[in-house]
């Protein structure tokens, strides 16, 4: 019995640009609905962070960077606010770019190549399934973009370039045809003149994974990644020092989270106007004599339609408040108040939405109490990580996690306990 050759190296040199032949295959479009923020769904309960919490802690804790990305586009799926479209776009680029760095691979399609007394005939067989459907969900993704990418992500800005520089006429015909590796496709160089020959579908495919595996090792792009996965796990880094300042200094705390949203005529503001009016809420907080505010952590964020909020996560003193649910409605009132808006915020606190909480962070927290401080880490977790990956462009010079002063710490007085060094 005669043995099946695989041949990877055909030749790539006349690639180019290309003019599709025939794209007389059946379209698959999938439209996806993407409700926009408005205050009566704003009114309804529900709460982004806390969904996405419960179904990223349904997978595996030590999740890698995929896992964490599929897990948003799994929460898009499930929420009824879904992601920006440009999100999405982002999200599956990142996959796209996980899956190759993962294989170390530089081709789509491998060439089966057959020997005497082979049934089987010459032909291209594919050898990344997952990463053929990873490119198709982009294409469609990028194919539903109404308006030009205000997002900074390295990563689409990779495969995109990839994509002009292998297929800069028209990239969705790549959508079924990819599918199709032995189709032919005109090949037409540089001054968009037909060259006179043709080149299948599977060499094209081969060269866009050639062009983003390069791009992957480039030193630039590298170091642009790193320094914005390190900048957002140091903010998170700090906010948990900042969480862990707040138990060492008080017994018992009251937790309420609430997120702050823009009415429909506000929506137009940029990140310093809407950051001035919380801060105007912060200085009320902590110069109220009612409300014993100890600590506090905001992340400000681009909404599904692109419009800005604030996740915010109070903390107040435990032996003057039990009320999370009313210091969650007082602070909302005093932004609708601040912000001339109508129900223009999420109390998470109130008893409808608390109860549907697996992971729950809110109310009396004692300082013994490990499973409600390991719960808030996880919000902040939430908070920080999606910052590693995307980046909206209005924020790209704005500090979008943040905390309160850090309590002074007393050093311990008297004598040292030295059974620890025994």
């Amino acid at each position: 019995m005669s043995t099946i050759e695989i041949d990877l190296t055909p030749n790539l040199k006349d690639i180019s640009r290309f003019e599709l032949i025939d794209a007389s295959l059946p379209s698959e479009e999938l439209e996806q609905s993407v409700e926009v923020e408005n205050e009566e769904s704003l009114s309804e309960p529900y709460d982004e962070v806390s969904t996405g919490i419960e179904l990223e802690h349904a997978y595996s804790d030590d999740a890698d960077n995929s896992a964490e990305v599929r897990n948003l586009l799994t929460t898009n799926l499930l929420c009824k606010q879904q992601l920006d479209p440009q999100i999405v776009a982002c999200l599956y680029a990142i996959l796209i770019c996980n899956q190759i760095k993962k294989h170390h691979a530089t081709y789509l399609y491998g060439w089966i190549k057959s020997k005497q007394n082979q049934l089987v005939p010459d032909h291209w067989e594919l050898i990344y399934p997952e990463l053929l459907e990873l490119i198709r969900s982009f294409l469609l993704a990028n194919k539903q973009l109404k308006s030009p990418m205000h997002l900074k992500c390295e990563e689409y800005d990779l495969v995109t370039f990839s994509f002009n520089q292998v297929l800069p006429n028209d990239q969705n015909c790549l959508f079924d045809l990819i599918k199709y590796p032995n189709d032919q496709l005109n090949v037409i160089n540089a001054n968009v003149i037909p060259a006179g020959h043709k080149n299948s579908v599977a060499i094209i495919a081969n060269s866009l994974v050639k062009e983003i595996f390069k791009g992957l090792k480039d030193e630039k792009f590298v170091q642009r990644v790193n320094d914005r996965r390190k900048m957002a796990r140091k903010r998170k880094k700090n906010v948990l020092r900042y969480i862990d300042k707040l138990r060492k200094k008080y017994s018992r705390l009251v937790g309420v989270r609430i997120d702050l949203y823009l009415p429909i005529d506000k929506k137009h503001f940029t990140p310093k106007e809407t950051v001035k009016h919380f801060h105007i809420i912060l200085q009320k907080l902590r110069r109220s004599k009612s409300m014993r505010l100890k600590g506090y952590v905001w992340k400000l964020e681009q909404g599904v339609d692109q419009a800005l909020h604030i996740h915010c996560f109070f903390f107040f003193c435990g032996s003057k408040h039990r009320e999370d649910i009313s210091l969650g409605r007082m602070i909302g009132e005093m932004w609708d108040k601040q912000i001339d808006g109508k129900h223009s915020y999420f109390n998470c606190n109130s008893s409808k939405n608390r109860k549907k909480y697996k992971y729950d962070a809110l109310g009396v927290i004692n300082r013994d109490d490990q499973t409600k401080y390991d719960n808030i880490a996880k919000v902040i977790h939430y908070f920080a990580k999606f910052e590693q990956y995307v980046l909206h462009s209005s924020l790209e010079r704005v500090k979008t996690l943040n905390t309160g002063v850090s309590p002074h710490l007393r050093n311990k007085m008297g004598r040292p306990n030295l059974t620890k060094h025994y």
